[in-house]
């Protein structure tokens, strides 16, 4: 059931990071750019990620108030997780978030009536609001626990940009091969945008490992060790964007084999950071220390 847990978290971070960092960086293209991919991909790939952020958030909650009752058993047993919807912080933190999917779900639906900016605000909402439900908020007192949970939603924001906006990337290269100077304006906008995310997600990462562990010096621990393997994916995620903006965005126009090999790079960055996102949702379950 731990396996389970750690599964419905990750999805559930994934799914919110695809509809906010991938509408987030649509509008970016059709502001600045006025690029958009084909109609039907963004919808589709939002009423997939809503469906599945909805579905995730009923089992974390589920298999949660089945941890917290002692009893896995009980995962899916109503009165317990009522019991912890009304008694626990995370629990009502999780009710108005299951509120929240619902209104995403439909606004992903009806995609063609709701604009974008609704989907990314609404997602910005439920990804950024797990910062309420982290160890950087459970280890301090008000107001201290809720500057650490706006730490930790700025990190989730930052990374879900990167990730959502990469599965958008990903989409744009098959549609630009034969035309790769396409291809030049959305990378470097993706980099320019990339490159702040990125300073984001190192600086809050940083703070909330000092909030969590503090300066203590480093021993071993499953936490310590799926922390350090999460740095590690992260770091070979920026060294992969390093190439992309520096070596294979420069070719592009002129080097029939870059396109290929950017689309290549992007599908390996997003594999890391589905690796990432893995390492978060079971980061979640172990006590830090």
């Amino acid at each position: 059931m731990t396996v389970a847990l750690a599964i419905a978290r990750a999805v559930q971070f994934a799914s919110l990071m695809v509809i906010f960092g991938g509408g987030a960086y649509l509008l970016l293209l059709r502001r600045k750019l006025h690029l958009s991919p084909r109609a039907a991909a963004p919808r589709t790939m939002f009423v997939i990620a809503a469906v599945a952020a909805f579905l995730s958030a009923i089992c974390w909650l589920c298999l949660a108030s089945g941890q917290i009752s002692g009893d896995w058993r009980a995962a899916f047993d109503l009165p317990i997780v009522e019991r912890v919807v009304h008694g626990t912080h995370f629990g009502s933190v999780f009710a108005v978030r299951i509120v929240g999917l619902v209104l995403l779900l439909a606004a992903s639906i009806g995609m063609r009536a709701c604009r974008t900016e609704t989907l990314v605000v609404l997602s910005a909402f439920l990804l950024g609001s797990l910062g309420l439900t982290s160890h950087a908020a459970a280890s301090a007192d008000i107001p201290a626990g809720y500057i650490r949970a706006a730490n930790d939603a700025v990190h989730l924001l930052a990374a879900g940009f990167w990730i959502g906006g990469l599965v958008v990337l990903a989409a744009l290269i098959p549609e630009h091969l034969d035309a790769p100077a396409e291809l030049v304006a959305p990378l470097r906008l993706f980099s320019l945008w990339g490159t702040y995310m990125v300073a984001a997600l190192v600086l809050t990462g940083l703070l909330n490992a000092i909030s969590i562990l503090g300066l203590s010096p480093p021993r071993l621990s499953a936490y310590r060790n799926v922390l350090g393997m999460k740095v590690v994916l992260a770091f070979a995620m920026i060294g992969l964007a390093i190439v992309n903006r520096l070596r294979i965005a420069p070719v592009l126009t002129h080097e029939e084999a870059a396109p290929h090999r950017l689309g290549q790079s992007v599908t390996a960055e997003l594999v890391l950071g589905i690796m990432v996102i893995g390492a978060a949702g079971l980061l979640g379950l172990l006590p830090p220390e």
